[in-house]
Parts: structure tokens; sequence; C-alpha cells
């Protein structure tokens, strides 16, 4: 660069640009890799410039300008890390499209346009959880929350009308959606067996959620489970014995039933348990994953060993239609719902309910897409994450922060 006398800077039209009062964060979503620079005024004018629509993702840097060790750092890193690249100042102006969040279908372009919101609004309904009724004999610990944070059975005093969840199942068939089917023990329904005629009809994948304390010994009653459209998920909390679980896991599998197995933890010590059991469910070619719950007490293990630091955040890969999705949804509540075995629907079990069974799903819906805060609630609407510059690829608010009392589980931002 020794004869030149100005240069132009580019960036890759996949490189997205967040900042906050102290950090600015690069983030390629071509090699799904971040880089963090630090402020200052060198750096803040070139950003700005860059960040403007109409400069197209480049700007003329002078030679002069880059003695300033900040701007040759800053243009040097953005070149190693393949976030961008200079050319001679003399050739024309590149020409970069940085990247836009423009959802053909957004709830305010549908308003301006006078496009009706509820026009394919069944299209983004893709999870439904079912809670048919809240019998149950055991007395799990933390029965009345975990089911609060993470998918699982609960206890209640109510059950599901069954004429009610036939059409509600009848109304939603076409969208195709998941659907997970719980309660305190979903097989004392009193229509169990009509309930899965109903299911049968469906193409979607429809998982039972039972705690394994609820098994039945006779495995007649699972016989819908050896269909591949349906899966038994076993939820395992409290003291459990890891042989007794195995051998009812060697039946199950003996018995060709999908199953896989969910278990909760509060601590390390629980957590290297699961882990145990999850090894020995691995030698039968059997799933499991490892939930969290905070129980009121345990904030430290969450502090230690759930909240997130910088690199963590850095590490998460995002494609360009991730990171716009983070501006846009709520990623984890996203076309979900849950039926508590009361009939009120709800988009995050957290909220106020949003509709009741009865209802025609696809008004409920369009309220919940229009004006509610749990398909919508991204991190670029709570604070502290608002002012935080990872709040670009961060993953969405979750049932833990609303079980913690914060809006952030990392150590970030405080």
């Amino acid at each position: 660069m020794e004869n030149l006398e100005n240069i132009w800077l580019y960036l890759d039209p996949y490189v997205f640009i967040s900042e906050d009062s102290e950090w600015y964060l690069f983030y390629n979503t071509h090699i799904k890799k971040g880089i963090v620079f630090e402020r200052n005024k060198v750096i803040n004018k070139v950003v700005s410039y860059l960040q403007q629509t109409d400069n197209m993702y480049s700007i003329l840097i002078t030679m002069k300008e880059l003695e300033d060790n900040r701007l040759y750092e800053f243009v040097q890193s953005l070149q190693e890390a393949g976030f961008g690249n200079i050319i001679e100042g003399k050739l024309p102006k590149p020409i970069v499209m940085q990247p836009f969040l423009n959802l053909q279908k957004s709830v305010e372009r549908m308003k301006k346009n006078n496009i009706p919101v509820s026009e394919n609004i069944m299209s983004y309904l893709h999870d439904v959880t079912i809670y048919l009724n809240g019998t149950c004999v055991h007395d799990c610990k933390e029965c009345r929350n975990m089911f609060k944070q993470w998918t699982c059975c609960t206890k209640s005093k109510n059950t599901l009308d069954f004429k009610q969840l036939k059409n509600f199942l009848q109304s939603i068939a076409y969208a195709c959606p998941t659907i997970n089917i719980t309660g305190g023990n979903p097989f004392q329904y009193p229509e169990l067996f009509e309930l899965f005629e109903v299911l049968g009809r469906n193409e979607s994948m429809q998982t039972f959620i039972v705690n394994y304390l609820n098994l039945p010994e006779d495995l007649d009653l699972l016989y819908i489970f050896t269909n591949k459209s349906f899966q038994l998920k076993i939820i395992v909390c409290d003291s459990y014995q890891i042989d007794s679980l195995i051998a009812t896991a060697d039946k199950l599998k003996k018995g060709n039933i999908n199953q896989l197995w969910e278990i909760g933890i509060t601590s390390i010590g629980e957590f290297e348990k699961a882990e145990q059991l999850s090894e020995q469910l691995a030698e039968y070619d059997i799933r499991t994953t490892v939930k969290p719950y905070f129980d009121g007490e345990n904030l430290e293990f969450f502090e230690d060993n759930i909240f997130v630091a910088q690199e963590d955040i850095l590490a998460v890969e995002f494609d360009r239609q991730g990171v716009f999705a983070l501006q846009a949804l709520n990623t984890n509540d996203f076309g979900k719902i849950t039926v508590l075995s009361d009939g009120k629907i709800y988009a995050n079990i957290n909220r106020e309910p949003i509709g009741k069974i009865e209802e025609p799903i696809g008004g409920i819906l369009c309220k919940e897409l229009e004006a509610g805060i749990s398909w919508r609630n991204t991190r670029y609407q709570v604070e502290p994450c608002s002012r935080c510059c990872f709040r670009l690829i961060c993953p969405s608010p979750s049932n833990y922060e609303i079980a913690i009392g914060r809006s952030n589980l990392c150590h970030v931002k405080n």
C-alpha cells in the first residue's frame, strides 16, 4: 500500500453490526463467527458511516487516517477475520447490500398494506402442548413449578373435555404441528383410547410426556408408541434408582416402544447422577436430555453452570435467517401454544391466557401475533439486554428468566 493515497474498506453482505455504549459486535453469518471491538472516536466514525444504508457498506479511508494504529488494527482485524476487504481508492466504490430485516409478512408490513393478519396464520403454528388432566397420586417436589420452565407433567384439579379437545385437534390438523400430550398422569385420561384414535389420523410427531412413576405396567396400553409417529417421553426427577430405571427402559425397548428420557436437575450432584443414567441408557440406544430447573434456592448453580459469558455467546452459530429471527421473534415461544387441563390456551405458560379451547384457534393466534407479549418478546425489548451489543446473537428470553426473576442470565451485563 506504499503508493496508495486512499483505500476502500468494505464489509461482506453477511456481516451484521451491533453496538452498545462500550463495544461493537461484528457477526458474519457466512462463517458463523463474531468479533468484538472496543469503541473509540476513530472507529466510531467509520462504523457509523458503514451503517448508513446509502453508503453501501463501504468507506473511503485515506492513508493519513490509517496512520492511527487504532484504525489500522481495526481494518486489519476485519480483513484477517474474513469480514471484509480493501481495494485501491482509485477504483470504483464497492457496492454491498448490508443485511436488512425485511420480513414480507411482518405484522407492521401487513397492517400498512391492509393485509389481514389472519392470512396464513395457521402456518405459524408448529408446536402444541396439551395437558389432559391433573390426576396423579405422587407428590414430586417441584410438581407445581417445573412445568413452567420446561414441558413436563404437573398436577391439577381439572380434566379436559374430550369433545372440545377433539374439535380443537381437528381444527389444527391441517397445520400439522408437533403435538405434546401430558397432564398429571395422561394414562388416566377417561377417553384415552378415543384420543389415540383421533391422534392416529395426524401426520405430525406426537409425544406423550409422563413421569416414570406413572408408566403403566401393562405394555399393551403403550401399543401406540410402536408407531413411528408416536413417542413416549419419560420424565425423571426427585430421587430415583438408576438400576430400576434401566430395567424399565430395557422392558420398553423389548416391546419396541419409541422412548426418550428427560432428567430434571437442580445441582451438580444431580447432574452427575443424570450423566450416569444417560450413559447407561445410551448403551441401549435410548436418547436422553438433561433439563436444569430453578427451585428458588439454587441460583448459584445456575450462575456457575447455566449463565453464559461473552465467549459462550460468541460460540453460538447462527445463519442469516437465525439472526433476523432473533431481532423479530422469541425463538423459544414463537409458533407454540399450551392448552391446560382447564381449557385455557397460553402462548407462554407464565403469562396470561390468550384464549380458550372452544374459541376459534385462528383468532387466538392472530391476537398473540398482533398484540401478544410472548411470541415477539426479544432481547431488544428487555433491560439490560436492549443496551448490550450481544443482543444480536444472544438466544431469546426463556422461561428460566421468568422463574429466576431477571431478564438476562449472563455474566456480560449486570
